[in-house]
């Protein structure tokens, strides 16, 4: 009890009442619970000792205790199940507030029980946030939503429905030091480059981790990845991000080495009909999670049916899909346990609702499926408490939602409430006339609507712009020797088209845009960087040309050059490989055709073609015959010299022979120079007898 008034009040005392008649009719339960009536009715069975007083803004705890014999509840085995219980503070004998709770009566002798599985809803948010706001990423995972699916769905009563993204965690870049892995200090010299690397981020991976080792032993539905509105993709003909989803999904399960039972997608209950569950079969999805309120013919009546059902497409021979159907009253109560209510009371509330459906007058064997919204953001405690209690009530047997899906699969059930086999008593075969929107009433009862809503699918154009940029990305990647830096662009990109946006167009726009500017950032750091003009002089030469690659990743790509006119004749395209960060110098081969002057366009294409840089246009100057014109006149030139030679030597009179003579060669000349010379020195007298 806490004193919000301005005033003390005196003589505070708790009372406690109950009603002897069990509850059959879940719809009382809700009546009685939302009754907020100070005034209690019926006389008090026990109370507490008296408080003397509590003055404004204190708070005191209030204790009643009584017998169970005093209570006065059959202990005949058949009439266990919900009684009523109000507890009324007073203050001098007069009521100031009643809360009006429940509690379940089970003889030891009863043995009436129903099987259950909580159906666990897991996904971020958003998707792309631990890439684009990691500031709100890790406040999820330290107290918010992620922070209590880590919690919970390692809880041994908890199945599955999984978003394959957070087995997913996207590559993000990772600074680090140079080759030799240190940076100096300052004053030591230049740092070392930065290396940018990328690895999967960390919470997020640590988010996986804990999943894949959590999976084993429990039923595990697969969402679209990042919640992807595949119905609103097919319906705008967005054929590639239809594709993209299913692939990422795929490889995040094989990567992770879960086998999902089935994929599945949710309808909600305003927007159910015949139509809805058709698009649901043409997106993919096998199984459909419906609120059971759309599927049971009478949703007030007293017996409760099993949670499953399927089917039978009036579109696709043969097509079927098989209905999951939570009880939408206990998911709504499931969905409460936040933290911002009363633990306790939602506690109760379903202890109370299990209880009366488990003593429902029925012998065939029921299963109870619980989902709670998506949307809610469950205390870990709460929750976990909630799920311990349900586990230890003696009317409920622990199930697995597999074991539903089992049923649908053979189809395995009867219609019969009192058979006494082991067949489920089920919604059964469904038609297209018993489905119904349905939703809660003022009074929370969940009744059929006459209509069904507008389920407001995803914009087209905005799935158009998203497909658009997944195009550039997927372009820039196949240039990539390692896409790991388009993990943040892609994941985006896939998260805008999440069933979360229908209605909110602007968020798809903006999501587009953000991941087309990323595309187009990484794709402008692919540059050509050609010479300012060529003259071509000659029949052929190789046209030097630059790329330069500001990734931090290799890139191949290929190199095509045309000409705007038909004087030249370019070659193949040459295919390059650039590494990351730097570039190199490719040549292009042309043949030159005529004389003129044509602009050469280069573009950088990946290998099949599609383009990553816009065309830069550089001039060129042909003139082949310049180069037969030269050789020409240099031939000319040496025979005019050849000419001239010949004239001069016989103007000069050099072709008149020279006598020639006979003597010895001057051996000194001979010695100094090589040159053969006559011996000048005269020869000597000969003797005088000799001259005789």
């Amino acid at each position: 009890m806490t004193n919000t008034s301005s005033e003390p009040v005196s003589a505070l005392a708790l009372e406690l009442r109950s009603r002897t008649s069990r509850i059959t009719d879940r719809q009382l339960l809700a009546d009685w619970q939302g009754d907020t009536d100070a005034q209690p009715s019926g006389e008090a069975i026990a109370s507490s000792g008296a408080h003397d007083q509590l003055a404004p803004g204190e708070s005191v705890l209030l204790t009643v205790q009584v017998a169970a014999e005093e209570l006065g509840y059959s202990e005949e085995p058949y009439y266990w199940g919900t009684r009523r219980l109000a507890l009324t503070v007073t203050a001098e004998e007069e009521p100031l507030a009643t809360l009006r709770t429940f509690v379940v009566w089970r003889p030891l002798d009863a043995d009436d029980a129903i099987s259950q599985s909580v159906l666990l809803p897991l996904a971020a948010t958003d998707a792309s946030a631990v890439a684009t706001s990691p500031e709100e990423f890790d406040a999820s995972v330290e107290s918010g939503r992620l922070a209590s699916m880590h919690e919970l769905a390692g809880h041994p009563g908890v199945d599955w429905w999984l978003d394959p993204a957070l087995l997913d965690p996207p590559m993000m870049p990772v600074e680090t030091a140079g080759e030799d892995g240190t940076t100096p200090t300052e004053g030591e010299g230049t740092p070392p480059a930065t290396v940018i690397e990328y690895a999967p981020e960390p919470r997020a991976a640590e988010i996986a981790g804990i999943l894949e080792d959590a999976a084993d032993g429990r039923t595990v539905l697969s969402m679209p990845y990042a919640r992807s509105d595949t119905v609103s993709l097919r319906a705008a003909g967005s054929e590639q991000l239809i594709d993209a989803v299913r692939d990422h999904g795929d490889q995040a399960w094989d990567a992770a080495g879960i086998e999902p039972r089935a994929p599945a997608m949710q309808v909600d209950g305003p927007t159910v009909d015949a139509d809805t569950l058709e698009e649901v079969l043409a997106a993919g999805g096998t199984a459909a999670i419906v609120p059971s309120s759309s599927l049971r013919r009478d949703p007030a009546s007293t017996v409760t049916p099993s949670s499953v059902g399927v089917y039978s497409s009036t579109r696709q021979e043969g097509a079927e899909l098989a209905l999951l159907a939570p009880d939408p009253v206990l998911s709504s109560e499931f969905s409460l346990l936040t933290g911002d209510s009363d633990t306790e009371q939602v506690q109760q509330r379903l202890l109370a609702e299990t209880a009366t459906i488990a003593s429902e007058y029925v012998t065939a064997p029921r299963h109870l499926l619980i989902s709670p919204s998506i949307d809610a953001v469950l205390d870990p405690a709460a929750a976990g408490s909630a799920l311990d209690a349900l586990e230890e009530a003696p009317w409920i047997v622990g199930g697995d939602t597999g074991s539903l899906l089992d049923a649908a699969d053979e189809q395995r059930w009867t219609s019969d409430p009192r058979s006494d086999g082991d067949e489920l008593y089920a919604l059964g075969s469904v038609s297209a006339e018993e489905i119904h929107p349905s939703g809660p009433s003022e009074d929370g009862r969940w009744t059929q609507l006459s209509s069904a809503e507008d389920p407001q699918l995803l914009a087209p154009e905005s799935l158009g712009e998203l497909q658009e940029a997944w195009t550039q990305v997927d372009t820039l990647a196949a240039a990539m020797e390692d896409d790991a830096p388009l993990d943040a662009s892609r994941r985006e990109i896939l998260a805008g088209t999440s069933i979360r946006w229908r209605g909110e167009p602007e968020i798809p726009a903006a999501r587009a845009q953000d991941a087309s500017e990323l595309a187009s950032e990484l794709r402008d750091r692919i540059q050509v960087v050609p010479a300012s003009g060529y003259n071509v002089i000659s029949d052929a030469v190789s046209v030097p040309i630059t790329i330069s690659n500001g990734l931090d990743t290799p890139i191949t790509v290929q190199i095509e050059v045309t000409a705007d006119k038909p004087l030249v004749q370019v070659g193949e395209p040459a295919m390059v490989k650039v590494p990351a960060r730097g570039q190199i110098d490719a040549a292009v081969d042309v043949e030159a055709i005529a004389n003129g002057s044509v602009t050469l366009t280069t573009v950088v294409t990946t290998t099949d073609g599609q383009p990553l840089t816009a065309p830069v246009h550089v001039p060129l100057t042909v003139n082949p015959s310049w180069e037969n014109w030269t050789t020409l006149v240099l031939v000319i030139a040496m025979g005019l010299l050849v000419v001239v030679g010949v004239a001069r030597a016989r103007r000069t009179g050099a072709a008149t022979r020279a006598p020639g003579f006979a003597g010895p060669e001057d051996p000194e000349e001979l010695a100094r120079s090589g040159r053969s010379t006559p011996d000048r020195t005269p020869a000597p007298e000969p003797p005088e007898e000799d001259r005789s």
